[in-house]
């Protein structure tokens, strides 16, 4: 099983657009949209943006 890391203010994209980690809840995590949105979605739907640029 592939077990994903994310932490409190790492870049991500989400199937919504890219945004910030705000919180972590389990297998949940809360990101704040570059739209200002925040939404919770699974670690599996999450990438990595630190690679992007």
């Amino acid at each position: 099983m592939d077990e994903r890391l994310f932490l409190k203010g790492q870049r991500v994209i989400t199937p919504e657009g890219k945004g910030e980690v705000v919180d972590a809840v389990g297998d949940n995590i809360v990101v704040k949209l570059d739209d200002g949105a925040t939404q919770t979605f699974p670690s599996a739907d999450l990438q990595d943006n630190s690679s992007a640029g």
